[in-house]
């Protein structure tokens, strides 16, 4: 029996596209899911080994600043736990300092007029709304600077506040050059100072539960080759599986890029919707490495940092042992020089969808200038993964008014 439903295509099955697929399949339409790699999840692909999850890409969500993504994984059942602040280790070359505000007090590192300054700055995060469907008109004054010009200018940080705080929260900064916009560094920031929650099995639990509940609507190692407007308002899209040398054309009424290209313009002509991203390369290894028993994530400062290394988690296995995620380092860096003798375990590929959205930019929407094509993910706004459920549940939404 034929129906009138229109056909979807949502080519990627990361966050951003298998939760696109979610909200349209409860809401009774066609959706078909197209991944090139041999398995789903993205960013949100966890390392597993002797019962610790490392997270390879994303790696917590704050429930007050990710109402959405919060809202799906709650939908989902997806059972998680509270990580507090006071598990993280602030990292100053050799000094390992409790990120809390006593122990920062303690350390030492700062003055008493320094650590007074980054107080107010927390002040002043609290008072701003990260909300993507209210969005805090300072933001957008903010978005005029860069993270470097509010620091200096707004709060008055020197440089070596700058590198020992605001930096391990803002990855994106670390990267030279920091073309990041001071809404995004702060929006960074808060996650310290809010509720922070990960999954106890691991990001990839979010994205595994989606692809059991989407399994026929589903298929891995097939990557789209190209995607033409056709005669009528739909679109031909050439695909070619793995291990197959033939290429399939089909049609569909719709088509939703989660893919994460930094360019859509070689699959679809004419599309001119750019994302700017930054790549990075990320270590998982193993080492003994008891100065960081308490702690489960390591922040470093981007001062002195001649080793390389960002950060990223750690876990614990009972013979001392600690496996490590480190997600941002430089390829001529030496890990060693902090952690000792490792063992390498993967090397992954880190952040390939992240926008850094540079400041006086403008925000690219879900749309695009092609009828009944649309983009998701990780560009909206703020780089995080409360963009890509927002905007897969903003697509969905529009679904239901054609």
């Amino acid at each position: 029996m034929k129906t009138n439903k229109p056909k979807i295509a949502i080519f990627g099955a990361g966050i951003a596209g298998l939760s696109c697929a979610y909200f349209l399949k409860k809401a009774g339409h066609d959706v078909t899911v197209y991944e090139k790699r041999p398995e789903v999840g993205g960013r949100f692909s966890v390392f597993e080994t002797e019962g610790v999850y490392i997270n390879k890409g994303a790696l917590m969500y704050a429930p007050k600043l990710n109402p959405n993504f919060t809202a799906l994984i709650n939908e989902l059942g997806i059972e998680s736990e509270q990580l507090t602040l006071s598990r993280f280790a602030l990292i100053i070359g050799n000094k390992i300092t409790g990120l809390n505000n006593f122990a920062m007090f303690k350390s030492g590192l700062f003055s008493l007029f320094d650590y007074l300054k980054w107080l107010k700055l927390k002040r002043f995060i609290r008072r701003l709304d990260f909300r993507l469907e209210s969005y805090d008109e300072r933001l957008e004054e903010l978005h005029q600077y860069s993270l470097q010009e509010f620091c200096e200018k707004q709060m008055g940080f020197n440089q070596k506040l700058i590198d020992y705080i605001v930096q391990p929260f803002s990855s994106f900064g670390y990267i030279d050059p920091p073309h990041i916009a001071a809404d995004h560094g702060l929006f960074l920031f808060a996650y310290g100072d809010t509720e922070l929650r990960v999954p106890v099995k691991g990001m990839s639990a979010v994205t595994d539960e989606l692809y059991n509940r989407l399994r026929e609507s589903v298929r891995l190692n097939t990557e789209i080759k190209e995607v033409k407007k056709n005669n009528k308002d739909g679109f031909s899209v050439v695909l070619t599986e793995k291990k197959k040398t033939s290429l399939t054309k089909k049609n569909f009424d719709y088509c939703i890029f989660a893919t994460g290209q930094a360019s859509l313009n070689k699959i679809v002509n004419g599309i001119d919707f750019s994302i700017p991203i930054t790549k990075t390369r990320g270590l998982i290894f193993e080492a003994k490495c008891p100065q960081f028993n308490p702690y489960d994530v390591l922040l470093f400062s981007k001062f002195n940092n001649s080793h390389g290394i960002h950060g990223g988690e750690v876990k614990h296995l009972p013979d001392g042992r600690s496996i490590c995620g480190i997600f941002l380092y430089h390829p001529k860096g030496d890990v060693e020089q902090v952690f000792g003798k490792v063992k390498i375990l993967p090397k992954v590929g880190w952040s390939p969808a992240i926008t850094l959205i540079p400041p006086k930019s403008s925000v690219r929407d879900v749309s695009t200038p092609i009828p009944n094509l649309y983009v998701i993910g990780d560009f909206y706004r703020l780089p995080c993964i409360e963009s890509c459920v927002y905007t897969a549940k903003k697509v969905a939404k529009l679904m239901q008014t054609h």
